[in-house]
């Protein structure tokens, strides 16, 4: 009982520690985001994500101490070059539950329609039922002001393997899901679903989001 009510101190600690961070309103880059204790933990990523044809930042910060990370967008700014904090996570996102390996690499997919905005992914390893592990791959759109959920996809893997059982990938877009169930010779099926507001990247928490073919 002890051990629980220590874990459940630090993670609150931890998430307390993420919603104080005070990040600069603009800075020339990445590092110069990171506040004392803190620093960038994954490579900054470079590309126009708000359509202005100019590049925006994207990065994650970690605390020195306490392991936690935060996620920061900032978009970059033509006259005088600096990138302006956009957004910061408070931690929920890139470090759900306190898990400090699911997070695994971020992207941006190029639009292949020039009418769209570029595509910011983020990956994750979580841990699945008994045995099994999910790879799951977040896909954001930055639209009517907020970086909106477009597309999600899941991948269910035997512990420790890289080779998918089950795939689920889900276009909020369009409203169409695609289950496949490799086990049994490749069994596809597809069908539309209808979905209310698009969620954002400050209302998804890896781990807790999900979406199940039988059910929609």
């Amino acid at each position: 009982m002890n051990r629980l009510i220590a874990l459940a101190m630090l993670l609150f600690a931890g998430t307390m520690a993420a919603q104080d961070l005070k990040l600069p309103k603009e800075a020339n880059s990445a590092s110069d985001f990171a506040p004392d204790g803190w620093r960038v933990y994954f490579n900054a990523t470079k590309e126009d994500l708000n359509g202005d044809k100019i590049k925006d930042l994207v990065f994650v910060l970690r605390n020195k101490k306490s392991k936690k990370r935060v996620l920061v967008i900032a978009f970059g700014q033509k006259k005088s070059r600096k990138y302006v904090l956009h957004r910061q996570d408070d931690g929920r996102f890139i470090w759900p539950k306190g898990n400090k390996t699911a997070f695994k690499e971020l992207s941006i997919d190029k639009s292949e329609d020039k009418s769209r905005n570029n595509v910011l992914r983020i990956d994750f390893l979580l841990p699945g039922k008994q045995g099994f592990e999910y790879y799951e791959h977040f896909k954001f759109r930055f639209q009517n002001g907020h970086f909106e959920l477009i597309g999600w996809d899941r991948e269910v893997c035997n512990k420790g393997s890289k080779w998918p059982r089950e795939v689920t990938s889900v276009n909020f877009s369009t409203q169409t899901i695609i289950y496949e169930d490799r086990t049994k010779k490749s069994e596809t099926r597809q069908k539309h679903f209808d979905y209310g507001r698009l969620k954002t990247l400050g209302t998804v928490v890896p781990g807790e989001f999900s979406m199940n073919y039988d059910k929609l």
